[in-house]
């Protein structure tokens, strides 16, 4: 292509292809293959970028997930550990075992009619 612009013709006038020297016409000027290049590799980056940050957002919201998941479990086994609390503390404020603990550990009696005093 460059050879054939660069070719002149017998009178010594370059040869511009259709219509000679002054056809006249005005040609649409293409944009330089730079700003091209140029452009697309903004829009590439701009994608890849665009990825990356939609890959980074999934990653966080399974992440999350697990925590959540995690903290669920954990709720769970609270729950379970505080029920299993709260019917040994009911077992453990009985008076039945309260009284039994009083008999034979500390030996303590019942106090009979003499010992009991009434107060106003």
């Amino acid at each position: 292509m460059m050879a054939a612009a660069s070719k002149t013709s017998r009178s010594g006038i370059e040869n511009r292809g259709r219509g000679g020297q002054g056809s006249g016409r005005n040609r649409k000027l293409k944009p330089p293959r730079k700003t091209m290049t140029g452009l697309w590799i903004a829009l590439m980056v701009l994608f890849f970028v665009e990825a990356l940050f939609y890959a980074w957002c999934r990653v966080q919201c399974v992440n999350a997930g697990y925590g959540i998941d995690s903290q669920t479990r954990r709720h769970q086994a609270l729950l379970k550990e505080r029920n299993t609390l709260r019917i040994e503390m009911a077992r453990l404020k009985s008076p039945e075992r309260i009284e039994t603990i009083a008999r034979t550990r500390l030996g303590l009696v019942m106090p009979n009619v003499q010992q009991k005093v009434m107060l106003p």
